[in-house]
This record gives C-alpha cells, sequence and structure tokens, in this order.
C-alpha cells in the first residue's frame, strides 16, 4: 500500500520589495483575503508540481475590479486555483485595494507555487533552482532568474546594481525603468509554499 507523504502549505505574502508583508491599510485587507484563502492544490503537491502564474486584472473607471483577466506567464495547471481566487476577490473587491493608483487601468498580480520538504520553511522563497543549484555569477544567475519571472521588479533592481558595479550604466538604467514600471503596475506578489515532509514515496 502506498504511503503517502503529509502535505501542509503555508502562504507567504511578499511585497514588491522582495519582503514578507507587512503592509498596514487596504493593501493589507486584500493580503490577508488572498492568504486565508488560497491552496496549493494537492493533486499538483503530490506531483511536486511547481510554478508561477502573472496575471493582468481590469479595474473599471469606478476602481471596481471587473473579473476579467489575462494569464501573461506561468504555469497554467495552476490556473484553476488562481482563477479561483480572482473570482473571490471580485466578490469581496473594495476600491481602497488600489490605495492611489489610477483607475479604469490594467494590473498584475503574481502568484508563485513553491515546494519545500524538511520541518523548516525556504531560506528564500525568491530563489530559483537555477539560483539554488547553479555554480554560476550572479549577473548570469539573476538574468536566468529574469527568464523565470519576467515580472520580477525585485529582480530588475538586483540586476540593475550589478550592472552598475560592472560600469554597465545604459543597461542598469533599462532595468530600473522597467522595474520602476513593474512596481506601479502590480497589485502584489504572493508566494503559496507547499510544506512537504520529508521521507520518499513508498509501496
Amino acid at each position: 500500500m502506498k504511503k503517502l507523504c503529509s502535505l501542509f502549505f503555508i502562504v507567504f505574502l511578499i511585497s514588491t520589495c522582495g519582503v514578507f508583508a507587512q503592509e498596514s491599510g487596504s493593501i493589507d485587507a486584500m493580503n490577508r483575503l488572498l492568504s486565508n484563502n488560497l491552496k496549493y492544490p494537492a493533486e499538483l503537491r503530490q506531483s511536486e508540481t511547481e510554478g508561477l502564474v502573472v496575471v493582468s486584472v481590469a479595474v473599471d473607471p469606478r476602481g471596481v475590479m471587473t473579473g476579467e483577466y489575462e494569464v501573461l506567464y506561468g504555469e497554467l495547471a495552476f490556473e484553476q486555483e488562481v482563477a479561483r481566487m480572482l473570482n473571490l476577490l471580485k466578490e469581496n473587491w473594495d476600491p481602497s485595494y488600489l490605495e492611489g493608483k489610477t483607475y479604469g487601468a490594467e494590473y498584475l498580480m503574481s502568484f508563485d507555487f513553491k515546494l519545500s520538504k524538511g520541518v523548516g520553511f525556504p531560506s528564500n522563497p525568491n530563489l530559483t533552482s537555477s539560483q539554488q543549484n547553479a555554480e554560476v555569477s550572479p549577473l548570469k544567475a539573476v538574468s536566468q532568474a529574469l527568464t523565470e519571472n519576467p515580472f520580477s521588479p525585485k529582480l530588475y533592481k538586483n540586476r540593475a546594481e550589478i550592472l552598475i558595479n560592472e560600469g554597465q550604466e545604459l543597461r542598469a538604467e533599462m532595468d530600473l525603468n522597467q522595474a520602476e514600471f513593474l512596481e506601479n503596475k502590480m497589485l502584489t506578489e504572493i508566494v503559496i509554499v507547499g510544506y512537504l515532509s520529508e521521507g520518499s514515496k513508498s509501496l
């Protein structure tokens, strides 16, 4: 008989500056709603599937979320859970969640589903497998991370800092401009960590 590992999940909220969410006010209320309701799909945890999903959501001229969204990037296996969450968010939407952002525009939301084994939390849920496993230069590592998550303001800022140190001012300026654009468009970045206890599956 197959012995299954016990599976748990923990939702981490990450601000656009890459720190666990400590916002106050309306954005904090939205993040609490997301963290209390997001789930790591059981079948995807069992198959040890991970992935990032970035969507654009529409806000009408009254500041109301329309419910229309587009998947811009990511692992489609998680789209059903993201769609469920966006429907719930629409039902509980408050224009104050925008916290000064312009009405009648589109914004980004990032959902990153990651797995962790053992009793501890991941040391840094922002790190990709390429960053954790490959011994490469910092510039190459962050560039590879950007191919895996091209909507992360933090990664663009990290690369800009490296480029400045290497004297590549123009490329650094381009990355900083992209980081600023994404920060203005990003409503929230969320990491959903599925906790997988140690021990292999056996018959």
